[in-house]
């Protein structure tokens, strides 16, 4: 038995613990993990142990957004136990829908960009202007960061 096989063993128990809902092994070294929360929303990941045991993990649902490496099954179960936590949060709050589609139409925007960039030549001032727009949203980000109080959640 090899050591990524026993690595995946510690933390798919530490997921089921967790109350994962459906855990998935795909070879010897990827995983996918699905919780469903209380709304019904499932938040999965995907979980790739490298030849070194380190760990390259993926949220996959709601939303796709690359988290990472991780050194341990430590890491990766605090990572994944306190992202539940925050998701188990939001999804009370009236605007959790919204919230979910603004982070899918993010994650459209980034392929259409890459659509247009790799398939068309367009002109410069286009796409400064493209950039122009893309930094006024991250400076409004920024501008909500500072009026609101972070959200920590209860254990």
């Amino acid at each position: 038995m090899n050591q990524n096989s026993v690595s995946g063993d510690i933390v798919d128990l530490k997921l089921r613990q967790m109350g994962a809902t459906n855990i998935s092994r795909l070879r010897s070294n990827m995983y996918i993990v699905k919780f469903q929360l209380e709304n019904g929303i499932v938040v999965s990941y995907v979980f790739n142990i490298t030849k070194h045991d380190k760990y390259f993990l993926q949220r996959m649902q709601p939303y796709a957004m690359v988290q990472g490496k991780y050194a341990d099954t430590q890491e990766i179960t605090q990572f994944i136990a306190e992202d539940l936590r925050h998701f188990r949060n939001a999804e009370k709050s009236h605007n959790f829908e919204e919230f979910l589609e603004i982070s899918r139409k993010s994650l459209q925007l980034a392929q259409e960009v890459e659509n247009v960039f790799l398939h068309y030549n367009v002109d410069k001032a286009l796409l400064d202007e493209m950039l122009g727009h893309l930094d006024h949203m991250m400076g409004h980000l920024a501008e909500v960061r500072q009026q609101y109080k972070p959200v920590v959640p209860k254990e």
